[in-house]
């Protein structure tokens, strides 16, 4: 290893040339030989001779080698290290040197000139702190750099100095939360080990102004050398210490086993302890939420390891950071969902808690596929719970499959390829066999009654046999609007569900007959396949045939051209057609017709669903915008122009998902000539709306049968999944145009999907959703069908008997100040039925609701919510008085009824 010269010495050399850049000839007095006696040192471009001189006539030597070595062109410049000052040495040889004499080494005085500080602090400067001034002169050259001094040397700057020059200490404070982002750096605990004595021994004055009793405890760990360890132990701690935890024996073994491997047996008062732990896991959650996971793993995985050695592991599901915790709390869905579907006794709150315990750990985030599909686990609970397995005609359970069946579908395709964790990945292997066999026995119900769909049967309002499609809704809005009739080849309601549900975060509205009974959905021919059934879908009428007879077919409609110009027909697109030659995108040629204002009546096929059923990937599909080639485009185009869109398919399909495979006398893969003998799980047929000879045919009821070669998914068969069409209108938010018959409608999902817990903050808890007297409870309906609710939402509170009458809400409406106000608004597109439903639902729940609730209950798009209460803000709030307020931060929408009363002048 090459010498160096002592950090004293060359400190005092910095010093003397920042004062002298010419000096030359220097003496030092130093007491201890140099090892070697001399050495070269360099100061930026300054090379110096160092060399240790026992006596002076050692000194006259070097001087006068010095002065040789000058003259045949040497550059060092000369410094001599010997043990006398000015007194004792001679005066010729004073003479000979820089300044004369030589320079005493003080510290605090060698540090004040290479700082260029004014002053030192005197609390520095007394004799128990030189080892200050000594180790800053050592360490200079790492926090010369990166801190500036002013006219004094502070105690505080003189501990921020150390801290950068021994420790690397980069954080902007110096505070509990800093020195834990501190220890997570690479060689900390290396640095906090090589510091000297006296730093470690001082370390309480200076970080206990900062961190109080907090900082004995920072001082003990470092004596034990767990300074590079803080924020494990802090983890540690937490869980050790965490004051609402029921305390047992094996807690206190832990808390002595702790308390003598990383305190030395040292007295820490347990507050001390569990204060440290809490600020440890606040400032892990909010490095994590900063995205800082990478650096983090290696301490949460010590802090497990701490545990582990304390025969503490139980502690560890308590946590909502360590990674161990959340494969406790998988394991304990597991058992939750598994106890849930035994159906011994209601296990809905277990498993709530559960699924809550698995999304409130910091791992939720990374793993957002494998708690989202604990979601739909318990989704499927709720349905499962929901569903009445009394038999149900025809017109029920397709009105019943189309309101839930594409969640459960939607949900259970997610969870069918299991999961990585054994025990959650056996539950859902018998939540699966459950749902499966839950939707069996409705299948074989419809089959029992197929011969209604087979001979044409009205089923009711909203259900509509694929051929009248056009005639019945297609038309009659296009002769309102312009739309799109955007088919998507094989789309069951589960594609159309994720589909519809990303259409909606687009800014997509949907719209609902105002008389509607629920979800409007067609009906497909039989068999659904898609020479048939998209046939008759754009051609209006049954029959059979290409794309090119359903262009034809689709054109010459009398119906569509009926709302449409001679000049500007109805126009119908394929695969073939919407692609632009050579690349993904959509073919300029259509944008430009679907983006402008000529053709009233524009239909686009896309076989993007068709054609992966077509293959043999297993694949999970998620469903939305982007991934299905050209969609966005298409609907981008019809945003552009202000066309409403209309969603639909041609048929549902089935997924193989374990199908067995049975040997037919034809090529169909979901159905059988009518002349072949029908098994349990298949029905003979036959009926007008049966396109094929004879208008028989033998089609399979089960989802579970397959006669063709293996496939992601099948269609043809007779089962809800493939007959229930999805039918869906949306248009742009930014339309308003009144349709006819039309209203738009809030997101159309069923009360057992709905999890999202709202969240209470102290300021205000979001009071109950009591439906308005206008909309009758539908609340005994739902208690003969067993119906469960949002697992997470609390049950509405019972009217207080001291409630307010409503006769203000109608004085209010009646007086002259609404009047003025409601022609002040202008254009406020708020009914006054709405009015009196937002403010009764509002008084129901003591002044405030949350904005989702009152959309909910006014029927309103998640969208418009914030318009209308804006618009409700208008007629409301009178001469800008705050009656009406929305808190964004707490989402509470709260009345101030005593100052609308006051503001309307009611009395």
């Amino acid at each position: 290893m090459e010498a160096v010269a002592p950090g004293p010495v060359a400190a005092q050399l910095q010093a003397i040339l920042d004062q002298d850049p010419a000096a030359d000839r220097i003496a030092l007095v130093w007491h201890e030989p140099l090892i070697p006696s001399e050495l070269d040192h360099q100061l930026g471009a300054i090379a110096m001779r160092l060399v240790w001189c026992p006596s002076q006539l050692a000194m006259r030597e070097q001087l006068v080698e010095q002065q040789l070595m000058e003259h045949q062109g040497g550059s060092r410049r000369l410094v001599l290290l010997s043990p006398f000052n000015a007194s004792q040495m001679a005066k010729d040889l004073l003479a000979r040197l820089w300044a004369n004499e030589p320079r005493h080494i003080s510290p605090w005085r060698t540090l004040q000139q290479l700082l260029r500080v004014a002053q030192i602090d005197p609390r520095l400067t007394g004799k128990g702190y030189r080892w200050i001034a000594e180790t800053l002169l050592d360490c200079h050259d790492r926090y010369r750099s990166r801190i500036r001094f002013g006219e004094v040397l502070d105690f505080d700057q003189a501990w921020r100095a150390l801290a950068i020059g021994l420790l690397d200490y980069q954080e902007p404070a110096v505070d509990l939360e800093s020195l834990l982002n501190w220890s997570l750096q690479a060689g900390a605990a290396e640095r906090a080990a090589a510091a000297p004595e006296p730093v470690v021994e001082h370390l309480n004055g200076w970080l206990g102004p900062r961190l109080g009793e907090t900082a004995a405890l920072i001082q003990l760990l470092w004596r034990q050398g767990h300074a590079g360890a803080l924020v494990s132990i802090g983890l540690a701690c937490d869980l050790l210490y965490d004051p609402e935890q029921r305390l047992d024996q094996a807690i206190f073994q832990a808390r002595g086993a702790f308390r003598e491997r990383y305190l030395g047996g040292a007295a820490i008062g347990e507050e001390v302890l569990a204060g440290f732990g809490q600020r440890a896991r606040d400032s892990i959650r909010r490095q994590l939420s900063q995205g800082e996971r990478s650096r983090l793993a290696g301490a949460l995985g010590q802090a497990e390891q701490a545990l582990a050695s304390l025969d503490a592991m139980a502690l560890v599901a308590r946590s909502d950071l360590l990674i161990g915790a959340f494969e406790q709390r998988l394991n304990g869905f597991a058992e939750a969902l598994a106890q849930a579907l035994k159906g011994k006794r209601d296990k809905t709150a277990e498993l709530g808690a559960a699924l809550e315990a698995l999304r409130r750990h910091q791992l939720a985030e990374v793993r957002k596929d494998q708690v989202g599909a604990a979601e739909l686990a318990v989704r499927l609970c709720g349905w499962l719970t929901r569903v009445s397995l009394e038999s149900k005609g025809v017109t029920e359970l397709i009105r019943g499959f189309v309101a839930d069946g594409g969640f459960v579908d939607w949900a259970r395709s997610r969870i069918w390829a299991g999961d990585e964790h054994e025990a959650v990945s056996q539950a859902y292997g018998l939540l699966l066999k459950k749902v499966t066999e839950r939707r069996e026995g409705m299948n074989q119900r419809l089959g029992a009654q197929l011969d209604a769909i087979a001979r044409g049967d009205r089923l009711g309002a909203g259900i509509w046999p694929v051929e009248q499609a056009l005639d019945g809704v297609i038309a009659p809005l296009a002769k309102q609007h312009p739309l799109l009739l955007l088919v998507l080849d094989g789309m069951s309601q589960a594609v159309y569900r994720e589909l519809a549900d990303d259409l909606l975060r687009r800014h997509w509205v949907e719209l609902q007959r105002s008389d509607a009974e629920g979800p409007e959905c067609l009906i497909a021919a039989l068999p659904s396949i898609t020479r048939i059934s998209r046939y008759a879908l754009l051609a209006g009428k049954l029959g059979e045939g290409g794309s090119g007879d359903e262009k034809k077919a689709f054109s010459g409609h009398s119906g569509l051209r009926g709302v449409c110009s001679t000049k500007f027909p109805p126009r119908l697109f394929h695969k073939a057609d919407l692609q632009q030659e050579g690349s993904g995108a959509l073919s300029s040629n259509v944008r430009e017709l679907i983006a402008g204002s000529e053709h009233r009546v524009i239909g686009a096929v896309i076989n993007a669903i068709d054609d992966q059923l077509s293959s043999n990937a297993q694949l999970a599909i998620r469903w939305g915008v982007e991934s299905i080639s050209l969609l966005r485009h298409i609907l981008e185009a019809a945003r552009e122009s202000g066309r409403m869109v209309i969603l639909t398919s041609d048929h549902g399909h089935v997924l193989d998902h374990d199908m067995k495979y049975r040997k037919s006398s034809g090529d169909a893969e979901r159905f059988r000539s009518a002349d072949e003998k029908p098994s349990a799980d298949e029905v003979l047929v036959e009926g007008e709306r049966v396109v094929l000879p004879g208008q028989r045919v033998l089609l399979p009821w089960s989802e579970r049968v397959r006669y063709g070669k293996q496939k992601m998914g099948y269609h043809g068969g007779a089962s809800l999944q493939e007959l229930a069409i999805p039918f869906g209108v949306f248009r742009n938010a930014g339309e308003t145009e009144v349709i006819d018959g039309w209203q738009e409608a809030p997101r159309q999902e069923p009360s057992w999907w709905r999890l999202q817990k709202e969240v209470e903050t102290p300021e205000s808890k979001p009071a109950p959703t009591v439906i308005p007297p206008s909309k009758p409870s539908s609340g005994k309906k739902a208690k003969q069908e067993g119906q469960m609710g949002d697992l997470f939402e609390q049950p509405p509170a019972a009217p207080s008997a001291e409630a307010e009458p409503q006769d203000w809400i109608e004085a209010l409406l009646n007086s002259p100040v609404y009047a003025e106000m409601k022609a002040r608004a202008g254009r406020v597109t708020i009914r006054e039925e709405q009015l009196r439903q937002l403010l009764q639902l509002l008084q129901a729940g003591g002044g405030q609701q949350m904005p989702a609730a009152i959309a909910e209950q006014l029927n309103l798009p998640a969208i418009r919510a914030n318009g209308f209460l804006a618009g409700a803000q208008k007629v409301l709030n009178v001469d800008g008085y705050a009656v009406l307020t929305i808190d964004r931060a707490s989402r509470t929408v709260r009345l101030n009824i005593e100052s609308l009363k006051t503001q309307f002048e009611i009395d």
